[in-house]
């Protein structure tokens, strides 16, 4: 166990180191007088009664009340749970405070990800936290990832579009399908994908294979506006194939190949 970075984190969630000993004293050895505690955590003995007094009143410890008088922690389970639920109410109260101030950002960091599973816990988060709309393009396989949170996000009212790399089928949402004929190894080197939130938000990348991931994630009006723009502009591309696809096919070549080979870098 180490001590220092438990400590640590103790005091990042709001904890006095001393607070943090004591309640893992009484983990070790519990019920435990105030004698034992301080032997124990070398906590001294004329601090451990104030110590003990307020981990009982934010409820993570119990006095039994014998003389000389024991103490006894919540299992670590309750102290997590109670952390959770503190966290959250206080989290809620100043999100609703700090709404109420006027505020308008004069810069919006774009911030790398360091890997395809950061990147992919971002996007649930982000893909939950969704109210009107959610663009993504993505391949096959990472689709498969995605595809329960977003069948339930459109069960919840929200409008999803999805732009495919492949051919899986969904039976939900606006799909598009953008073929992976004439555009290389992606697939299997390096997958991209695309994520919009409510135009508030974008994450943009890919995911790593052949190389080290390369995605970001921003609230940067102009990124965002253009990753959005950018999928939008596909699923055109997938609507006027559908309608036009022979005729595209004859001029420009299969999935645009001409095209492609023309800007090709």
């Amino acid at each position: 166990m180490d001590l220092v970075t438990i400590l640590n984190n103790f005091k990042a969630l709001g904890f006095t180191e001393y607070e943090g000993k004591v309640y893992l004293s009484l983990l070790r050895h519990h019920p435990s007088s105030a004698y034992k505690i301080s032997k124990d955590s070398n906590v001294p003995h004329s601090r451990v009664y104030d110590i003990t007094r307020r981990l009982i009143k934010k409820g993570y410890a119990i006095s039994q009340g014998t003389n000389p008088e024991q103490y006894s922690p919540i299992s670590p389970e309750e102290l997590i749970n109670s952390l959770k639920r503190d966290n959250a109410r206080l989290t809620g109260e100043l999100q609703t405070q700090l709404d109420s101030i006027n505020f308008e950002s004069d810069f919006d960091p774009v911030w790398n990800l360091s890997g395809k599973k950061e990147a992919i816990e971002l996007c649930f988060e982000l893909i939950e936290s969704a109210e009107e709309e959610i663009y993504i393009g993505l391949w096959d396989e990472e689709l498969r990832i995605f595809k329960d949170i977003l069948q339930k996000r459109h069960n919840e009212g929200v409008k999803v579009y999805v732009l495919i790399y492949g051919d899986m089928e969904l039976n939900f949402g606006n799909v598009f399908y953008h073929s992976i004929v004439n555009i290389g190894n992606v697939k299997a080197n390096d997958p991209t994908l695309d994520l919009v939130i409510d135009s508030k938000v974008c994450i943009t990348g890919n995911l790593g294979g052949s190389r080290a991931c390369q995605a970001v994630w921003t609230r940067n009006k102009g990124l965002v506006e253009s990753i959005e723009g950018y999928l939008i502009h596909d699923f055109f591309i997938a609507e006027i194939g559908k309608k036009f696809g022979n005729e595209i096919d004859k001029t420009f070549g299969r999935n645009l190949e001409k095209l492609r080979k023309k800007y090709d870098h």
